[in-house]
């Protein structure tokens, strides 16, 4: 089965009026009439169109190629000239790295998370958004009320531009409104020193947090490592890297409890550092597009939780079903997506 060429669009889309995303959908063919769906959110305006004719100039290049994974991933991300691919060039690869699993999974007629590994199909899944410090305290009471309503048993506070009290302060509150035994997520956004870190650890002790995230800065392996030595909490981190080494590094430190993935990776280099985390022992998370890369969190056993960030929620007719605080995945074939047609001519170009 051969690439024949595909289609790249961007639309800007809004969930409930709450959280609006920009996002590029890729839209890969083959010559026996399967398309496969890709897609990368957290576009800025500004990188839109690069992005676009990025995503469009490596499709060009793959018409005629066998419509593989492997080969089509090594020969999008190999380094060229001793430089490796990063940034722009690898976010655009990995969009076509996902059409293609969601390809693979079409032609055999099973779900991505069955191809991927298949450990299991429901797994637990966090609420994250509409908890930043900042909202009357009666309107993030409510917000909570809405989303334990909804099923979630995990929510997520980003933090990290608060002031430190605030944060603090801020935790306290989500916790006496959430009960519990609900997990509570937070994110320090890379803000912190290792001692404001450290003294925002042991203030929220008793708030019994599921884990605090990228506390300091992303490339200060040996500060996460000291965080992570003198707190009783777990820390998270691993969202802005894009190659394996930088997350070798992460758990040759022992900087982290649970490593969090990005999809710059594409599903098959999240997989790759998903085994690698499973030889250190470690946990994997994802950061943002939960529709994609819940398939390699399913795949595999040291998947922990699916965040769910829902801003490309509107780009499909498939809403993600949330069950007692788990997602439970479907048995459709690929990623088990379809686009909305709909949605995507009222807010694609010059919508």
């Amino acid at each position: 089965m051969k690439i024949t060429g595909g289609k790249v669009m961007g639309a800007t889309v809004n969930f409930e009026g709450v959280m609006a995303g920009t996002h590029i959908v890729v839209r890969l063919m083959t010559d026996q009439g399967i398309e496969g769906i890709g897609s990368v959110s957290r576009v800025n305006p500004r990188t839109l169109k690069p992005l676009i004719l990025l995503i469009e100039a490596m499709v060009e290049s793959l018409i005629g190629h066998e419509a593989e994974v492997e080969p089509i991933h090594d020969r999008l991300t190999r380094p060229l000239l001793g430089a490796p691919v990063s940034g722009l060039e690898l976010r655009a690869a990995s969009a076509i790295d996902v059409a293609l699993w969601d390809i693979k999974g079409k032609a055999v007629g099973q779900p991505v998370w069955k191809l991927m590994g298949g450990f299991r199909n429901r797994l637990p899944v966090s609420a994250n958004w509409g908890l930043m410090p900042g909202p009357p305290k009666d309107a993030l009471a409510a917000h909570i009320a809405d989303l334990l309503g909804r099923g979630f048993r995990a929510i997520k506070c980003p933090v990290g531009f608060a002031p430190l009290a605030t944060a603090i302060e801020h935790v306290h509150f989500v916790r006496s409104c959430a009960g519990p035994d609900v997990r509570i997520i937070v994110d320090g956004n890379f803000q912190w020193t290792a001692k404001q870190a450290l003294h925002f650890a042991r203030e929220t002790e008793a708030d019994d947090l599921y884990w605090i995230e990228d506390p300091v800065a992303y490339h200060d392996y040996d500060d996460m490592a000291f965080v992570r030595a003198n707190t009783r909490q777990a820390i998270c981190a691993g969202e802005v890297f894009q190659h394996p080494h930088e997350f070798r590094a992460l758990m040759e430190k022992r900087g982290s409890d649970y490593v969090m993935i990005d999809q710059d990776l594409g599903l098959t280099g999240f997989l790759k550092v998903a085994h690698m985390a499973q030889a250190y022992g470690l946990p994997v998370v994802n950061h943002l597009a939960p529709e994609t890369l819940s398939h390699a969190i399913a795949a595999v056993p040291n998947g922990l939780i699916v965040g769910l960030v829902p801003w490309a929620q509107p780009l499909f007719r498939e809403k993600l079903q949330i069950e007692d605080g788990d997602l439970i995945l479907s048995n459709r074939p690929g990623l088990g997506l379809s686009l909305d047609e709909d949605v995507l001519e009222r807010n694609g170009p010059g919508a």
